[in-house]
Order: C-alpha cells, then sequence, then structure tokens
C-alpha cells in the first residue's frame, strides 16, 4: 500500500510539473502567433508560393481537372488554402496563413516529443529554440508547403516513438496516418519513412520479427491515405506518374542545381543548412553548432531517446545527400531535431554544473560550477539573441513590393475582347503565376498570361530571341507586356 501510495503521489507530481510546462509553451505560443502574423502581407508574393495559392484558388472556384492537370505537388496544402479563402476570403494573407498555423502546430508536436523523451523543461527549449531559427520563422510566414511537411513529419515520429515505448498498434496507425499525409503535402516526406524503418532496425534490433509484423499497420495506414490521390493523378499521368514523383523530389534536375556544386557532396548540407547564402542564415551558427554538438553528445551517452534523435537526422541527412540537386529546404525536417539535441545538450551540461555547486564543498569549486552554469547560460541567450536578429533581416530584407496585382487591375479595367497579357523577364518576385492569381480573385477568367522567357531569369541562364517574343505577342493577341 505505501508503495503504491508513493507511486501515485510520484504520478500526480510529474503530471504536474508537465502541466507548468505546458502552460508556458502555451504563452510562447500565444506571443509567436502575434509575432508571425505581423506584416504577413509585407513581403512580394514568390514564386514557390504560385502554384499552391492558384491551386487553392482552382479549388475553391471549382476548377478541379485543371486543378489536377496542373498538380505539380500533392493537394493537401492547396485544400488548406481553399478552406482559408473560403473563411478569410482570397488573399495572400490567408494564403500564408495556412503555414502560420502548421507552423505553431510542429511547435507544439516538437514540444510534446521532447517532453516524453527527456522533460517538459527540454520541451519548451526545444520548441523555442525552433522558433527562434531563421529560416523556420521566414517558411512560416510564406505559402510553402516545408512547415506542413515538417508538421507531419515530426508528428509521425512523435507516434512511432510512443509505439517504440509502449507498443500500442493504435499509435503505429497514428503514425501511418500522419506519414500518409505527410505525402500528400510533398513527395519528400519519404525520407522521413526511411528514417522510420532505420530507427526500427536500430531499436527494436533483437525483437525485430514481432516489431516488422506490425510494422505493416504503419504500411497500410500510409497506404490508405494516399492511395485516392494516386487513382486521381494516374488518370490524368497514367505511366507518367513515378517519373513525376521522381521529378517532384528534384532528383537529376539540373535547371535547379545551379548553386549546388560549392561543396563536397558528404558535408554540402553541413554548410548549406547554416550558410547557403552570404547573406542567408536558415540555422543561425551559434545555434546550429550547439545543435551538432547535442548530436555528439547524443552519440556518445546513446540513450535510446538519444538513439532515435540521431537516427532521425542521419537517415534523413544521407537521403537527401544522396539526392542530385540541392536546397536547404529540404533539410527542414530535420531542424526540431537540432532544436531537441540543442536542449538535450544544455540541459545535461545545466545540470552537471548545478549539482557540482551543490555538492561541492570547496568554495572555489562552487564559484567554477556557478560561472561554467551561468556561461552556458548567456551563450544560449546570446545564440537566441542572434538568431532572432537573423530571422529580423532576413524578413526586412524580403519586404519587397512587386505591384502587380495593381498592374493587373489597370489591365482588366482596361481590357478587350480576346486580349492577353505578356510577363516579360520573369523572376522570383515576377511571374504569369503572380498574375494569374490577381486575375482570378478578382473574377476574371477571359484574359489569358503568357511569360518570357519561361524559366525565370534570375534562375536559369536566359535566351533571348526578340523575332520570337514578338511573334508569340502577335499569335497570342497580347495587349498588356508587364516587366520589371
Amino acid at each position: 500500500m505505501i508503495n503504491q501510495s508513493s507511486s501515485s503521489l510520484h504520478l500526480a507530481k510529474l503530471k504536474t510539473e508537465f502541466n507548468k510546462w505546458r502552460i508556458a509553451f502555451l504563452l510562447f505560443a500565444l506571443i509567436y502567433a502575434i509575432l508571425l502574423t505581423l506584416n504577413l502581407s509585407g513581403s512580394s508574393m514568390q514564386w514557390d508560393e504560385v502554384s499552391n495559392l492558384n491551386g487553392g484558388l482552382m479549388l475553391k472556384l471549382g476548377s478541379y481537372q485543371n486543378f489536377v492537370r496542373g498538380s505539380f505537388y500533392p493537394p493537401l496544402f492547396d485544400l488548406a488554402a481553399m478552406f482559408s479563402f473560403n473563411i478569410l476570403g482570397v488573399s495572400l494573407v490567408s494564403g500564408r496563413l495556412v503555414s502560420v498555423v502548421f507552423s505553431l502546430l510542429t511547435l507544439w508536436v516538437v514540444f510534446e516529443l521532447a517532453s516524453r523523451m527527456y522533460s517538459g523543461k527540454a520541451g519548451l527549449i526545444s520548441a523555442i529554440l525552433l522558433g527562434v531559427m531563421p529560416g523556420y520563422i521566414w517558411l512560416s510566414r510564406m505559402a510553402m508547403l516545408d512547415v506542413m511537411l515538417t508538421f507531419f513529419s515530426t508528428l509521425s515520429l512523435l507516434f512511432f516513438y510512443l509505439w517504440l515505448n509502449k507498443h500500442q498498434n493504435r499509435m503505429l496507425v497514428f503514425s501511418g496516418l500522419a506519414l500518409g499525409l505527410g505525402f500528400l503535402t510533398k513527395y519528400q516526406v519519404v525520407a522521413v519513412g526511411a528514417a522510420l524503418i532505420v530507427s526500427l532496425l536500430i531499436l527494436g534490433w533483437g525483437h525485430l520479427k514481432g516489431l516488422f509484423a506490425r510494422f505493416t499497420l504503419l504500411v497500410v495506414a500510409a497506404a490508405a491515405t494516399i492511395t485516392p490521390w494516386i487513382i486521381i493523378v494516374y488518370r490524368v499521368y497514367a505511366a507518367q506518374i513515378l517519373s513525376q514523383w521522381v521529378y517532384a523530389l528534384q532528383i537529376g534536375n539540373p535547371g535547379r542545381s545551379f548553386y549546388s556544386g560549392r561543396f563536397p557532396t558528404p558535408i554540402f548540407y553541413l554548410i548549406e543548412i547554416t550558410w547557403p547564402y552570404s547573406d542567408t542564415h536558415p540555422i543561425s551558427l551559434l545555434l546550429y553548432a550547439f545543435g551538432l554538438l547535442g548530436l555528439g553528445f547524443f552519440a556518445m551517452r546513446r540513450k535510446k531517446e538519444d538513439k532515435f534523435v540521431l537516427t532521425w537526422f542521419l537517415s534523413v541527412y544521407v537521403f537527401f545527400t544522396l539526392v542530385s540537386n540541392r536546397d536547404w529546404r529540404y533539410l527542414v525536417p530535420l531542424f526540431p531535431a537540432l532544436a531537441i539535441s540543442a536542449a538535450g545538450l544544455t540541459l545535461f551540461v545545466y545540470s552537471k554544473a548545478e549539482n557540482g555547486w551543490k555538492r561541492s564543498i570547496s568554495v572555489n569549486r562552487k564559484k567554477a560550477f556557478k560561472f561554467a552554469a551561468a556561461l552556458l547560460i548567456v551563450f544560449i541567450l546570446v545564440g537566441t539573441a542572434y538568431s532572432i536578429s537573423n530571422a529580423y533581416d532576413w524578413v526586412v530584407a524580403d519586404q519587397v513590393q512587386v505591384e502587380i496585382q495593381a498592374a493587373t487591375n489597370y489591365a482588366v479595367n482596361h481590357e478587350s475582347a480576346n486580349q492577353s497579357i505578356m510577363v516579360l523577364c520573369p523572376f522570383n518576385l515576377f511571374s504569369a503565376g503572380m498574375v494569374n492569381f490577381y486575375l482570378w480573385q478578382d473574377g476574371c477568367y477571359k484574359i489569358n498570361t503568357y511569360q518570357y522567357p519561361g524559366n525565370p531569369v534570375d534562375t536559369y541562364t536566359p535566351t533571348f530571341n526578340i523575332t520570337e517574343f514578338i511573334n508569340m505577342c502577335k499569335e497570342n493577341n497580347v495587349k498588356f507586356v508587364f516587366t520589371y
């Protein structure tokens, strides 16, 4: 009876402690949400946002066949954008709010995962460190797929970890459902599927036969989630469906690899993830260094949860290293792993320093331990402040306004029958797809849009032929040429 009573008191204490950290997380998430939504329309539409925004708009307008024909990526973000447009109206802000919502959900999942692996304090620190990463903040303010993909990837890993600990089959089913929804967000989620298999091999060694038999539940749940989309796409693309997925993974797509040869392949992402351009830091250097040190510490300590995070990082890293094209955004699903490893190392070092000064008899030793703990806190605070500064600089530098909407409205008001718009010299902030968004937003479907050349001039080496351009304008009855 005494043992049962003490056990119940211990569980109640743990629950109270966990709820305390959850309340702290909710306060952080509230502040974070307010900051993310400040001036959400301040930056112009990005090239990679266009297909998602126009996809959501086509679904809202009921143009389902055109949506499927033009779908380069799966439909889940577009569906979420459609619901946002239905509730808040069609605008750039309502489209970007989808990423804001999934950014907050991702922080919550990271909190839950780190709390269950280590402690509520580790969960809060992990969520904060992820939230201040400049690349994560930037993506959270854009209508792109990466944050939604990171949410479903981390959610699948959370349920899979719970299954490894408790062997509850429903957790495996939930993990498969999350993985399937990740596939319906972006095909790159297959890297996370590889991480699950490697985790099973490493953490389930000695019980593989029974665990693999149950693992089929995850596969069935994921397959059931993605099958309807596969059937729909197969009717449109038929035998080309596999090649389309490979292309979407950017395997062997030379047009996008214009800067991917700067570093040797094995270490490419070790640099790219923190310094892809001269003034861009998806993860600020101080926190990135601490995250890598945390992974090294996990490799030495080798607890079950440490192995899980380390396997997560290495599996995804190796997968995208083997992909021929390079882009730091591929590794965004690893940002939570780096945040958790940095939090784990921080708490370990601090606990050692704290225990040292409590137990030490020597006054000088106590001072040394206190100094070490204070130094650690200062380092983390400086790294966090520097990361926030990087994020602020990135967001401010992105506040470029290209008045596509105003130009489109002018064209609509001065449109004659069967006339078109030509976008000359498209680039990252200027394309025919952006013109289409504002045309369809205003309910205009009669004006066709074209662009010359077809690829963005800031990414591909442009080839201009004035005769070809004039002939295109004549053939398509172009009335307006937009250039910037």
